[in-house]
């Protein structure tokens, strides 16, 4: 750890487990965790994130989502990075059953129009928690049907997905506290613009990477920038572990 502590030998699991984090109104506390080059690319050459992160990625990778009591991303980043059902290693199980959670998280797949497989990976383990996905109302009828035999379907918004309400409806249908986003930029884009982020981990990898591989979030212009605060730096292997929680009014008394 390089700030706001020096230490040499950091739990990580167990720092990122500490940290306070608590539904906000209706919907849960929403946590967007990416990796970069130095340069700002969120893509390696082959046009996924996975081949830019090292050992001390990984392990911050494990232990974010371990406090996820639900897993968004994209249907993009699902198809791309592979996805299968979440495989959370037994000490991290046994910690999310000390703190009151499921042993894993569930995962919730956000497309708009369910242009999905109902064969993918994710969709396979009938032993372990059920998916989600989050579609709107103009969705594909019988792409809808599909898959809600392998995954529990929930709707929010018309044409597009209306964010806070399907956080609100996450939340409901899950009890979900903490709401962990592995990305895509579109779908960290739309979380920015609708300012509903409440924490980014971001992985400065030691690379430069050129090209026009997309940033970390993607979209419509959000205004005035939200203000963060550093929470923490780590640094292994070359690789820059950053926290940071957003600047947020009190709330009234």
């Amino acid at each position: 750890m390089l700030w706001p502590t020096p230490a040499d030998d950091v739990d990580v699991a167990a720092l990122y487990a500490a940290a306070d984090r608590r539904p906000v109104g209706p919907r849960p506390h929403v946590l967007v965790t990416m990796i970069s080059t130095v340069d700002g690319s969120a893509t390696d050459d082959s046009g996924v994130s996975g081949g830019l992160g090292g050992a001390a990625d990984r392990a911050a990778f494990r232990a974010i989502r371990a406090v996820a009591d639900v897993v968004v991303a994209g249907a993009g980043t699902v198809r791309g990075e592979g996805y299968g059902p979440p495989r959370t290693p037994p000490e991290l199980q046994e910690a999310r059953v000390a703190r009151g959670q499921a042993p894993h998280p569930r995962i919730a797949v956000v497309s708009a129009s369910l242009r999905l497989d109902p064969a993918l990976p994710l969709f396979g383990d009938p032993d372990g928690p059920r998916p989600l996905v989050v579609t709107t109302a103009t969705a594909d009828r019988d792409a809808h049907r599909r898959l809600e035999r392998v995954a529990d379907v929930v709707v929010a918004g018309e044409s597009a997905v209306d964010w806070p309400r399907a956080l609100a409806e996450l939340r409901t249908a899950t009890g979900a506290a903490v709401a962990v986003v592995e990305g895509g930029p579109t779908v960290n884009g739309q979380l920015v613009t609708a300012d509903l982020v409440d924490e980014l981990c971001l992985t400065l990898a030691p690379a430069l990477a050129g090209g026009d591989g997309p940033r970390i979030a993607h979209g419509p212009p959000a205004g005035a920038p939200r203000s963060l605060a550093p929470a923490h730096v780590l640094e292994a292997d070359g690789f820059l572990l950053l926290r940071y929680v957003a600047l947020r009014p009190s709330p009234a008394a």
